[in-house]
């Protein structure tokens, strides 16, 4: 006899049930992306002897900014065999999908070096003085800059480990919002690696966000589930799955959103850091830190 429309589960259903039954099996995904995540990271640190690929800002060097278009490919390559000491990356301007320019970085610092190089692009593209800006960083200034912001989230890891201890004064939860916090930084660095890209000194402060992005999602997760008492301890995570995930989204739509209409950058490297930051989150925060508060809660129910 055919079932009635009414009793035939839905899909939703289906998957709270496949949540419910099967939490601790999915808590090996983020388990998974946290060791390949550090094995990236690892071979990062063997090859170049930096954990992440630093932007001009951060180790030094030259940002010369050319307002005509150009052929990217060919003056890379052109670049690349003329100065291969400099470690010469090109990238292009764009506005509205068109190319208005490009920007060339490297490791040269001395003016003799940059005159070189600037000789060298205006044998291919037809320039004026004012078509051409060159930034210079001192390696040591960039240097102490990165060893002051490395500091800097050190700091803001253990006070928040401070801050969250006081609130929720158990260990076990504490611990695990300070870990998927520390996953979401180790994921996202590595994935950042693997995209081929530099950080710059605002790809540091979009890391600082992502910290706050983050701990936000986690704490609203677990001062649900262990502050309230009404519901079962799935029902409470449901319920602030069903907020978490409505302030992600909107903070996505305005990721996404500014990754299609920006030609920054700047602006463009902060958002892909976020973009990556926060999708891994819901993984770290919704199947891992969700994972660890749920066996908590219900050990200490138990008892």
């Amino acid at each position: 006899m055919e079932q009635p429309a009414s009793s035939v589960p839905s899909t939703l259903q289906r998957v709270i049930h496949f949540y419910d039954t099967k939490y601790k099996q999915l808590m090996i995904i983020p388990i998974i992306l946290f060791i390949l995540a550090m094995i990236q990271i690892g071979v990062q640190v063997a090859t170049t002897g930096d954990f992440i690929n630093k932007g001009v800002s951060l180790k030094g060097g030259s940002v010369i900014t050319v307002l005509q278009p150009a052929d990217i490919d060919q003056l890379q390559q052109s670049l690349a065999a003329a100065f291969p000491q400099f470690s010469i990356s090109v990238r292009g301007i764009t506005d509205a999908g068109a190319l208005i320019g490009i920007t060339i970085e490297s490791a040269a610092q001395t003016s003799e070096d940059i005159e070189a190089i600037v000789a060298l692009v205006r044998s291919q593209i037809s320039l004026t003085d004012s078509d051409i800006t060159i930034e210079i960083t001192g390696a040591a200034l960039g240097e102490q800059f990165f060893a002051q912001t490395f500091r800097a989230m050190i700091a803001a890891f253990v006070l928040m480990g401070i801050v969250v201890f006081i609130y929720f004064r158990s260990f076990i939860p504490s611990v695990a919002v300070i870990l998927a916090a520390f996953s979401d930084i180790v994921e996202t660095i590595a994935i950042f690696n693997l995209l081929g890209m530099s950080l710059s000194t605002a790809g540091v402060a979009a890391f600082l966000m992502l910290i706050g992005y983050s701990v936000d999602t986690d704490i609203l997760l677990t001062s649900r589930v262990l502050k309230r008492t009404e519901g079962t301890v799935l029902e409470r995570i449901i319920s602030s799955i069903k907020t978490g995930l409505t302030m992600t989204m909107t903070t996505l739509t305005a990721v996404i959103a500014a990754l299609i209409f920006t030609n920054s950058e700047v602006i463009r490297q902060i958002m892909v850091i976020l973009l990556i930051g926060l999708l891994l989150d819901m993984i770290n925060t919704w199947i891992q830190n969700a994972g660890i508060v749920r066996m908590y809660a219900e050990r200490k129910h138990a008892r």
